[in-house]
């Protein structure tokens, strides 16, 4: 293919790529999530004061927020937009949502620059890069990702910066070394969990790429130095141990509890023989459910028959990738295998393996957030695939694969704007939304407000449609650091609304539904979720 037809098929797929992923921005997923609300708190306190939202500097490697310690980039960034436009959800999410188009981009010359160490595979295969966009841009699970402000769907753009760079030092750029630390650098402080990845992956890039690593020792030394000189800050941060307990509490494979408690049932059935001392021993049992749940990540029902379960990670209809990927991710795998001594095959096999691991340590699996770097090598694959069935087939056979992936991507697509929004409002915390938006215009009419936290933590999103809040609130906030029983350093925020209270107005009280309505209370309205199903009601007296 000609540079210029290539330029053309490139405006193409980010013309489609920003549809999906500007369409209905703001709007579509339903309503903002914890995670989104908190973002757009310390976004909107940083592009006030300075300052995040427990009035610490906006410049720290670990964000308290309410109480979960986020990584700053995503907040840095954000800040940004919410500043010229506002504090709304469109704000929120437009930073994710401009990266994923650089994503796209990046993974185009990823594979340009991985074909590039072998000249028969360059030469075969000229289509996969823009197969390999193509791919990124209509496929659900970077799409899906693309319109939510989560820090994992934000970092992919840096890892992938991080390993291009890597590659173009190779060639003997040996700064682009320090430009490759420096993007892992900021990947790890936009999503903590690439603390594990990327190690990883740069040792295996290493051992793949050990002959032209020979001559530039020193600047391997430099960059290896300066990535662990850069993990120091996180680890002296004044919230590291407690966002060490805050991530670590939960079912997962580090505590162990889950296996413990199992390991611990069959030594009783068997009288702790020493068979079953060393055929149930809790390492081997974790071992078996981290390989278990590697492998779901790899399943044809995650990854294009249904995909991940939570309506807040996908949509439900279908899997994480387009139907008609299927036959041509499995031919992409057969040629991994054919042409394993390459370094493209090397390198995906590399990020197959290493991608799921964060998402593997919990009993949440799969987890399209926590394994979403595993998207980049399987859409390679499915370039590949395509890029080989074109080679072994008529030259109109390219032009009817991409007429299907469009039918294909229509059907999934109506879906996505029609109806997802409404099965997938309640994991959306529409109704808590809704409150919110609801006490911005009325809340003058009341003295007293409650609010049922059986969706937990409601008033996240009574901050985030009163921010002026954080103004009046910042100083108790380092209840984060002093308050070791609390870990959500969130004050009652109707403390401060109705500081000065009128008793001639009303108390209000919103209730669960199903919730018997308090004495002396009327019913005033409700709170639905989009598909009609009824979630909290407002009672007042």
């Amino acid at each position: 293919m000609n540079k210029n037809k290539e330029k053309f098929f490139l405006i193409l797929i980010f013309a489609l790529a920003i549809f999906l992923r500007f369409f209905q921005l703001g709007e579509n997923p339903a309503s903002l999530y914890w995670d989104e609300a908190a973002i757009g708190l310390d976004a909107y306190s940083i592009s006030q004061t300075g300052k995040d939202m427990n009035n610490m500097s906006w410049f720290q490697p670990v964000l308290g927020s309410y109480g979960d310690f986020k990584a700053p980039v995503l907040i840095w960034a954000t800040s940004l937009s919410v500043k010229f436009l506002g504090m709304n959800p469109l704000a929120i999410r437009l930073p994710v949502a401009i990266f994923s188009l650089l994503l796209i981009y990046l993974s185009y010359l990823l594979v340009k620059e991985l074909l590039n160490f072998d000249g028969t595979l360059a030469k075969k295969y000229q289509l996969m890069p823009i197969l390999t966009a193509f791919i990124l841009s209509i496929s659900p699970w970077p799409t899906h990702f693309a319109r939510i402000a989560f820090e994992s769907s934000f970092s992919v753009s840096f890892l992938l910066l991080a390993v291009l760079f890597f590659l173009k030092a190779l060639r003997g750029k040996n700064f682009y070394f320090l430009l490759s630390t420096f993007f892992a650098i900021v990947a790890v402080y936009s999503y903590y969990s690439l603390r594990v990845i990327i190690p990883l992956l740069f040792l295996a890039l290493a051992l793949i790429f050990f002959e032209k690593l020979k001559n530039k020792k020193t600047w391997i030394f430099l960059s290896i130095f300066a990535f662990v000189l850069s993990m120091l800050p996180i680890i002296n941060s004044p919230y590291y141990e407690r966002s060490q307990d805050y991530r670590l509490n939960n079912d997962n494979l580090i505590r162990r509890q889950r296996v413990i408690a199992e390991s611990s049932q069959y030594l009783e059935n068997y009288d702790s023989s020493l068979y079953s001392k060393l055929v149930y021993h809790r390492h081997l049992l974790a071992l078996r459910d981290f390989l278990d749940h590697m492998l779901l990540h790899y399943s044809p029902s995650f990854l294009f028959l249904k995909g991940d379960t939570n309506l807040r990670q996908h949509s439900a209809y279908f899997g994480e990738f387009l139907l008609i990927s299927l036959p041509f991710y499995y031919f992409g795998l057969f040629l991994l295998c054919k042409n394993l001594r390459s370094k493209m095959s090397l390198l995906l096999l590399a990020l197959l393996a290493l991608a799921p691991i964060p998402s593997a340590m919990v009993y949440e699996v799969p987890h399209a957030s926590r394994a979403i770097y595993l998207f980049v090598p399987v859409s390679i694959l499915i370039a590949w695939g395509i890029n080989e069935a074109y080679l072994l087939g008529k030259k109109w056979f390219l032009a009817l694969i991409i007429s299907l992936f469009l039918a294909n991507a229509v059907f999934y697509y109506s879906d996505y704007f029609i109806d997802y929004p409404k099965r997938s409002s309640e994991a959306w915390l529409y109704s808590y939304n809704q409150v919110g938006q609801y006490l911005q215009e009325h809340h003058q009419d009341f003295y007293s407000v409650e609010i049922d936290e059986r969706y937990w933590l409601p008033r996240i999103f009574i901050y985030y449609y009163f921010p002026e809040l954080l103004d009046q609130t910042r100083e108790l906030k380092n209840a984060l650091l002093n308050n070791p029983i609390n870990s959500f350093g969130l004050a009652d925020p109707f403390d401060y609304i109705y500081r000065e209270k009128d008793f001639n107005k009303k108390q209000a009280k919103f209730i669960y539904y199903e919730n018997e309505i308090p004495e002396g209370f009327s019913f005033v309205r409700e709170f639905n979720f989009l598909n009609g199903e009824p979630s909290l009601i407002l009672v007042s007296k």
